[in-house]
């Protein structure tokens, strides 16, 4: 497969391979989902949860399904007007929701194998999973420029800096341990060994232009550079500049066994109760990387240009046009190499806390945090959480993500002993109404359970210090014990 020559090939390298590779963007939104401690798959996001039963074992490629889609600064039916049935850009809307740094993101998670044991204060738990993600950060001053054009920056420099992406697509194998340390905390922690399959990290990014205020000749200065692992060639002419680029023939078995991108993350957790009514939890996820060594492309554009303008007379056309692309690009330095790299994975910060306001409804908090190339987004989820006969849980939220309160969410889990399953969405309303939203969410699992309790007696003999919804543990055995006592002293009292 191969593409056009010299700044179609420069451009093609730098945005477009992503979307070729065919990885999906970067988000993980599971505000919801991360209070459903009675579901084991929780455990994902808070490596501290731990299971009621004995064994757990996810349906081999349906244990949890992920995919979301996230776009901080419009939905479609922001950024295009519909008119006579005909939709066009509605560039003045799309120009005040910008942002001064916008991420484009979206992410399609697949659970292979899933296994978790408990064992009196410990829970052990193994999982393998194919993960592909994708995030595009591009500054608010580009659509500025494209809006209001050149004059407005008459005298100065403006800058775009932090065009950047970060896809990627690698396998995961990891080994999680929980202990119920004492009565208020449980402590978790997760070791990762990753293998990355394909790749593309954005480096440095600084591009800024320069408008002289008397005779509005243009310099442009830039540094870019992309770093790329991927089963592809990119061609120089003899002057050394970048002319074409091709992608090699992909084995496709060759390609999911790739081993040689070994990488390690690791996931910590902790559950802390704080009375019988209030719990909080904490989790801190994917702080790790992966060092890419095959087919890597490592490429550098950098230097500057001065644009005077077209000559008199010319009406700009496409032969125009394309003289002055070929001219930029000449002028920059254009440098391919094959070294190994780094990529980091975006780091997640999970704050909750449940307030049991009735014996079977709680109320929820939870702050999530993302971490993208030096960049923090955040998100803040209020829920109602409920059991059903103890096997069916619910939870209906509310959302402030990507700047908007258009985020209605529920989450439905079935927990006995047998089948267990869950479906749950951070926007109920996105998945109804997709082109109004900017979060589309939607997560759904299978699994088994064994070894689960059968009533009231086998619960106390398996019980540690937590559960979530105090049903069957030592907080349980507790306050029955201080109750009755409660009840013997004011028969004392009476008889006195």
């Amino acid at each position: 497969m191969s593409f056009p020559r010299r700044r179609e090939s420069i451009i093609f390298i730098i945005f477009i391979i992503p979307f070729l590779m065919g990885i999906k963007i970067y988000a993980q939104q599971n505000n919801t989902f991360y209070l459903m401690h009675d579901v084991p798959q929780s455990n994902l996001l808070n490596p501290a949860v731990q299971i009621n039963c004995k064994w757990f074992v996810a349906i081999p490629l349906l244990g949890s399904t992920q995919f979301d889609y996230s776009n901080s600064t419009f939905s479609f039916n922001e950024l295009f007007s519909t008119n006579s049935g005909s939709a066009s850009l509605d560039m003045e809307s799309f120009y005040e929701s910008v942002l001064k740094t916008n991420l484009l993101s979206s992410e399609l998670h697949l659970n292979l194998i899933s296994i978790g044991y408990r064992r009196n204060e410990y829970y052990y738990n193994f999982n393998i999973a194919e993960k592909v993600n994708m995030a595009l950060t591009y500054p608010g001053s580009i659509v500025e420029f494209l809006w209001k054009g050149n004059t407005q920056f008459l005298g100065e420099s403006v800058e775009f800096n932090n065009l950047r992406t970060h896809s990627v697509h690698y396998r995961e194998y990891s080994l999680g341990v929980s202990k119920v340390w004492d009565a208020y905390n449980i402590l978790g922690l997760r070791a990762k060994l990753l293998f990355g399959k394909a790749n593309i990290y954005s480096g440095k990014s600084e591009i800024s232009l320069f408008t002289d205020p008397n005779t509005f000749n243009l310099n442009v200065e830039g540094d870019i550079s992309e770093n790329i692992s991927f089963p592809m060639t990119i061609t120089l002419d003899n002057q050394g500049r970048i002319n074409g680029s091709t992608i090699n023939d992909l084995d496709i078995l060759s390609y999911l066994m790739n081993g040689k991108n070994k990488g390690f993350a690791l996931d910590l957790g902790w559950i802390y109760k704080y009375n019988e009514k209030t719990t909080f939890s904490a989790s801190l996820l994917d702080l790790g990387f992966i060092k890419w060594k095959s087919d890597v492309n490592n490429v550098q554009i950098s230097g500057s240009f001065d644009y005077a303008g077209i000559s008199a007379g010319s009406n700009f056309s496409n032969t125009d046009l394309t003289a002055l692309s070929d001219s930029i690009i000449d002028a920059f330095n254009q440098t391919v190499t094959q070294d190994s790299y780094y990529s980091w994975l975006p780091t997640q910060i999970y704050l909750g806390g449940m307030y049991q306001y009735r014996p079977k409804l709680g109320i929820g908090l939870v702050n999530r945090n993302v971490i993208y190339r030096n960049k923090l987004h955040s998100s803040l989820t209020l829920s109602a959480n409920t059991t059903v006969w103890n096997k069916l849980s619910a939870s209906l939220s509310w959302s402030y993500m990507n700047n908007t309160l258009k985020n209605v969410g529920v989450g439905l889990a079935w927990h006995s002993r047998g089948l267990q399953f869950h479906m749950v969405s951070d926007n109920l309303l996105g998945i109804i109404k997709p082109l109004d939203t900017r979060n589309l969410n939607l997560r759904f699992g299978f699994g088994v359970l064994f070894g689960c309790p059968k009533n009231k007696e086998e619960e106390l003999k398996m019980s540690n210090e937590y559960n979530s919804m105090l049903n069957g543990n030592c907080y349980w055995a507790k306050n029955t014990d201080k109750n009755y006592k409660k009840v013997l002293k004011k028969k004392e009292k009476r008889k006195k």
